[in-house]
């Protein structure tokens, strides 16, 4: 079973620490976006690492590839910058803004994965929000369509 980032809506403070150890470890690219819900919360927004992505399919030069770990990534050799992938992404997790004329991309930290250890964002998230756990499809739909039944109720706001 392939393994996943999850958030919980309820413990995420917005403090974005988990995008300060992305953006530090990888460079200085910042690869976790975050977004605004009818300015009530803020939270992260991490690469699903799809079944068929589409981020793959829109690609016009190949330069994203899905591994035999279940990782989409990119290749910065082969990207041209043309947003392809971005405008293709469903959930809107790939940040449209180039950095060094490429498109940013959540890898899991492949090198802490390798290691035995957790995405540098899961680790440095204060408030446990974030978890890595291996999930079959129906836990990954059900934990998806939750949150957005979350996010949607918050957004639409309570009668009084």
């Amino acid at each position: 079973m392939a393994k996943r980032i999850f958030l919980n809506l309820d413990l995420c403070c917005g403090c974005e620490s988990c995008a300060a150890a992305c953006f530090y470890s990888h460079w200085q690219e910042r690869r976790v976006e975050h977004a605004s819900v009818n300015d009530k919360a803020q939270l992260p927004m991490h690469c699903l690492h799809c079944e068929q992505p589409a981020c793959r399919d829109a690609c016009p030069n190949s330069a994203m590839k899905k591994d035999e770990d279940g990782v989409v990534r990119r290749s910065a050799f082969k990207c041209v910058g043309c947003k392809s992938c971005a405008v293709a992404c469903p959930f809107g997790v790939i940040d449209h803004n180039l950095v060094y004329h490429v498109v940013p991309k959540c890898d899991l930290c492949t090198d802490k994965l390798k290691e035995g250890e957790i995405p540098r964002c899961v680790a440095a998230c204060t408030s446990g929000a974030l978890s890595f756990e291996e999930v079959d499809e129906v836990t990954f739909a059900e934990k998806r369509n939750q949150a957005s039944h979350r996010i949607l109720s918050n957004a639409i706001g309570r009668r009084r």
